[in-house]
């Protein structure tokens, strides 16, 4: 089945087999490269976009397990991001996975988790971010849409901060404004040195930031 809906795309696919579904549905490699796809579980694309995706029906989970192919039109052609970009694009389920795992102990059953990624181009912020919330809801975690906001007051200052210094002080700022609440962990994920292709994540939580790696 395919759901198209403003710029996204949702393909049910069953699994697997080695060739791409997509392929056929966007009439070849070179439109599908345009694209920016993550293939989830079902059930964890219905939690992602509940209003799009159907939940799975429990007779048929039984017998068989359908995939999401969730894509966006690339804000940025393919081949025209910058080489730090493609490299990062290239193993981000695989970057976001590992960097997501250490975060976990962290949490508990009632955490409810935020996301938001640090990066010096915009689209891939939201790239990186949204790769990192549904690694989380895939893990069945309870991961909310919103980010914990500062003041303007404390945005200024920390704008003239290293990346690693204001990141631990915006996670005492979440706590004492009430952005983060005693239940609320925020997964931050960032670019730490623009020299560097790797990236980095840490958790604030109760008003402590812990770096990750």
């Amino acid at each position: 089945m395919i759901e198209i809906f403003g710029v996204l795309l949702v393909v049910l696919t069953l699994p697997y087999a080695g060739a791409d579904p997509s392929i056929e549905a966007w009439k070849g490699r070179s439109a599908l490269r345009q694209l920016d796809c993550d293939r989830v579980p079902q059930a964890q694309a219905h939690v992602l976009h509940p209003a799009r995706v159907p939940e799975v029906a429990p007779r048929v989970e039984t017998f068989l397990q359908y995939d999401a192919l969730v894509c966006r039109r690339r804000l940025v052609p393919w081949g025209e991001h910058g080489a730090r970009d493609e490299l990062i694009l290239d193993d981000l389920s695989a970057s976001i996975a590992a960097l997501v795992q250490p975060a976990l102990a962290m949490g508990d059953d009632d955490t409810v988790w935020s996301v938001d990624a640090f990066y010096p181009e915009v689209g891939m912020q939201s790239r990186i971010a949204n790769a990192a919330r549904a690694e989380l809801a895939q893990r069945g975690l309870r991961v909310s849409g919103a980010v914990p906001l500062l003041a303007a007051g404390d945005l200024q200052v920390l704008r003239g901060m290293d990346v690693s210094s204001a990141m631990r002080i915006a996670c005492t700022r979440f706590a004492a404004e009430g952005s983060l609440g005693e239940h609320d962990a925020f997964l931050g994920i960032a670019l730490v040195d623009n020299r560097e292709s790797a990236l980095h994540a840490g958790v604030c939580r109760r008003g402590t930031w812990r770096w990750l790696r």
